[in-house]
């Protein structure tokens, strides 16, 4: 915990119309619950169509992300479109910005997929959202990452059976910036729930240039991602 933003995590406050709350308004995204923190007055909880969001201010990114996959999700007709795009739900402050990541080196990396919205154009639309992205090394958002949303999809259409996904940013407190303040996290994880057979499997790597084949010595413990990200993850 003394390796995150300390901001991100202190008094819990609730913002009015500024927040929503996962647990009450979109819990169809999650297995057991939203995951839990102490989290900043500026800390935003956001429901979109097909995913949820638990946004920083501190960092201008989300520290997590949650979706249920089925096979609709992953096999309907809506093509990528690439309409990368500031979220109007996030308070205009705590924005990252298209203009952050001009230049900077970094993908817009998706945390919920956009192969796992192709239920509608909308949907789709939806999954471009900069509240959804973090700054993510070229390399591995296109790689190591890539893979292990693909081995999610390829899960639920081999096996017919719904997926729970938390996907998440870790940051330093030296994280580096791009732009105006959107801060860079240091690792990534992702958490896989299957609720019909109880099994859950985590994933937490560094956002660095990693080998493909590297990604079984990824796998880990829901506590290793808990203890690094700070975040509590219910599962029962």
């Amino acid at each position: 915990m003394n390796k995150i933003f300390a901001a991100v995590f202190t008094v819990f406050a609730m913002m009015g119309s500024a927040w929503a709350d996962i647990n009450r308004e979109c819990p169809q995204f999650t297995a057991y619950g939203a995951p839990e923190a102490q989290w900043s007055a500026t800390t935003q909880q956001l429901c979109k169509k097909n995913y949820a969001v638990i946004h920083s201010c501190t960092v201008k990114n989300p520290v997590a992300v949650m979706e249920h996959v089925s096979v609709e999700d992953v096999s309907g007709s809506a093509q990528r479109r690439d309409d990368f795009r500031e979220d109007p739900a996030v308070r205009p402050e705590c924005r990252s910005t298209l203009k952050d990541y001009a230049a900077s080196g970094y993908d817009r990396g998706h945390l919920v997929p956009a192969a796992n919205n192709t239920q509608s154009a909308d949907i789709m639309s939806e999954s471009f959202f900069l509240s959804n992205m973090v700054p993510q090394v070229p390399n591995h958002n296109r790689g190591i990452w890539r893979i292990l949303e693909l081995q999610v999809r390829d899960s639920v259409r081999a096996t017919g059976q719904d997926l729970y996904v938390i996907s998440g940013a870790v940051y330093a407190q030296d994280s580096k910036t791009i732009g105006n303040g959107v801060a860079v996290p240091t690792q990534v994880f992702k958490i896989i729930i299957n609720k019909r057979t109880g099994t859950v499997t985590a994933f937490l790597m560094p956002n660095e240039n990693l080998p493909v084949a590297d990604l079984p010595k990824y796998k880990t413990t829901l506590q290793a991602v808990e203890q690094a990200s700070g975040m509590r993850f219910p599962v029962r």
